[in-house]
C-alpha cells in the first residue's frame, strides 16, 4: 500500500511573505484501500510565533531535540494535534492526544529543513483520516507539493517520494 499526498500551502496573514512562521495548508490523503480522498485544511505554525498564533496553531514546529521537547511543546499549548521538533537530520513528531512520538532520521546530504513541516502536516492529515498515530511513517509515501495557484497536474508542482516516511527526494514532475 502507499499513500499519496498532495499539499499546498500559503502565508497567513494574507499580507505576510512566504517565510511567514503560520501557513494554511491544504492536504489530501490518497490510499488505494479507500474510495474516498481524505481533504484536510489546518494551521501550521513555526514557533515562536507572534500573537495569539502559536495557541492558534494545530500544527507547531520547533526547532530543538527529543522527543521530551516534543510533549512538553504539546502540554504548553493545549489542542494542538501535531507537534514536530526537529534539529538538522532528525526529527520528533508527537501526534494526537494520546502522545504517540515517532521519531525520523533523514538519509543523505542536503536534506532540507521544510521536509520536517511538510511531514507534521502530513501527520495532522494522518490523524484526520483516522489512522493508528503509532502506524504513521511506517507506510510508504509519495509527497507532491503543490503551489495554491496551482492544480494538481500543473508545471509549478514538485514531488517528493519515499519508501518511508523518514527519507526522501525532490525532482519536478513530467509533463
Amino acid at each position: 500500500m502507499m499513500l499519496i499526498a498532495l499539499v499546498s500551502q500559503t502565508a497567513e496573514p494574507k499580507s505576510a511573505r512566504s517565510s511567514s512562521p503560520v501557513h494554511r495548508v491544504r492536504s489530501v490523503l490518497l490510499d488505494a484501500g479507500f474510495e474516498c480522498p481524505t481533504v484536510d485544511e489546518h494551521t501550521r505554525t513555526r514557533l515562536p510565533a507572534p500573537g495569539r498564533w502559536s495557541q492558534l496553531g494545530d500544527v507547531l514546529i520547533e526547532r530543538g531535540t527529543g522527543a521530551s521537547t516534543a510533549v512538553s511543546t504539546a502540554a504548553s499549548h493545549p489542542g494542538v494535534l501535531v507537534v514536530a521538533v526537529h534539529r538538522g537530520p532528525r526529527c520528533w513528531i508527537r501526534l494526537g492526544p494520546d502522545g504517540t512520538v515517532c521519531e525520523f532520521h533523514a538519509r543523505g546530504p542536503g536534506f532540507p529543513e521544510d521536509t520536517w513541516e511538510t511531514l507534521a502536516s502530513l501527520a495532522h492529515t494522518w490523524l484526520v483520516a483516522g489512522r493508528p498515530a503509532a502506524e504513521f511513517g511506517s507506510v510508504p509515501l509519495c509527497v507532491l507539493r503543490v503551489q495554491p495557484s496551482c492544480s494538481p497536474f500543473s508545471r509549478c508542482m514538485s514531488r517528493r517520494c519515499a519508501n518511508t516516511a523518514s527519507s526522501d527526494c525532490e525532482r519536478p514532475t513530467e509533463e
